[in-house]
């Protein structure tokens, strides 16, 4: 198994695997996958997996629609495969420019791995 997020694309689908993190802010329980910077949240986990997911649906539908995908993950250090269809996360997300991870790292999280399948229209 892949020990790093990553995205494949093929004709027609979209499979990734990212790492989400799940803690509470104000109230509310938040999903948020540092490797692409989307956050998801609600009143309850599930609610925050929720609104993660169609977070995430929309970010990969706007992407292939503009064409704009393999930019995007490339300005966050994700690395594209040679000769396929995949890109790799980088290994670290730049903690100490990223407010939102010093936040959930210094308090109480849950660290997820969520696969995405997204067929593309």
């Amino acid at each position: 198994m892949n020990k790093r997020n990553y995205i494949k694309v093929s004709k027609g689908h979209i499979e990734a695997m990212l790492d989400v993190f799940i803690y509470e802010n104000d109230g509310f329980k938040i999903a948020y996958a540092p490797a692409l910077d989307l956050m998801g949240y609600g009143k309850t986990v599930d609610d925050a997996k929720s609104s993660f997911e169609v977070v995430a649906e929309d970010f990969f539908d706007t992407a292939i629609q503009h064409n704009t995908l393999k930019t995007y993950l490339e300005s966050r250090g994700w690395i594209k495969e040679a000769r396929k269809v995949e890109f790799l996360s980088p290994l670290a997300w730049g903690i100490e420019d990223n407010q939102q991870l010093q936040d959930i790292f210094s308090s109480d999280f849950e660290k997820r791995t969520v696969p995405v399948n997204y067929a593309i229209a």
